[in-house]
């Protein structure tokens, strides 16, 4: 059953998946972000610490083929952060923030063979979102609040109200 509503118990920090442990694993997700699905609740991705899982593992799944499992995922590098408008989360039904994401993010899913792929637009935003599961991150704790997204009179000089690093001109316009 997927944990809702309860952020002590999803801040916690995930050991690295065993390879004897992968299949079980990804069989557990999968049939709890199906039933999950099947109540309405619309996820596209889940990872193990959502269900009380302690490991490093998740799944996404968004429909017409496209399915990632991250098994002991990194994001080695991300460029292009930019606002996503309204991220949720399973473990927080009816929540959405908008938050700042990587619109490109280079990944390796490391097990016994190490691999590597980019992943651009949602599914970069959810790879992090899942990937973040690991760390004890959530993805409010990313987000932007309303005044600094309408905040009109920014010298474009100054650094990114997005918390970037870049310049605000070389980041958001």
């Amino acid at each position: 059953m997927i944990i809702t509503n309860n952020e002590e118990a999803l801040r916690i920090k995930c050991d690295p998946v065993l390879l004897e442990e992968v299949g079980s694993l990804i069989s557990t997700l999968e049939n709890e972000l199906s039933n999950a699905n099947r109540f309405g609740a619309q996820g596209i991705g889940l990872a193990a610490p959502q269900i009380g899982i302690a490991k490093q593992i998740s799944i996404i799944r968004l429909g017409k083929g496209l399915n990632i499992d991250l098994i002991n995922a990194k994001i080695e590098k991300g460029y292009d952060p930019n606002i996503f408008k309204e991220e949720g989360c399973l473990s927080f039904p009816g929540r959405v923030e908008d938050t700042t994401r990587f619109q490109e993010v280079h990944i390796t899913n490391n097990l016994v063979y190490p691999y590597s792929f980019v992943a651009t637009g949602l599914l970069a935003v959810v790879c992090q979102h899942e990937i973040d599961h690991y760390h004890s991150n959530l993805f409010f704790d990313h987000k932007i609040t309303k005044p600094l997204l309408n905040k009109p009179k920014q010298n474009p000089n100054e650094a990114c109200f997005c918390g970037s690093g870049k310049k605000r001109k070389k980041c958001h316009q």
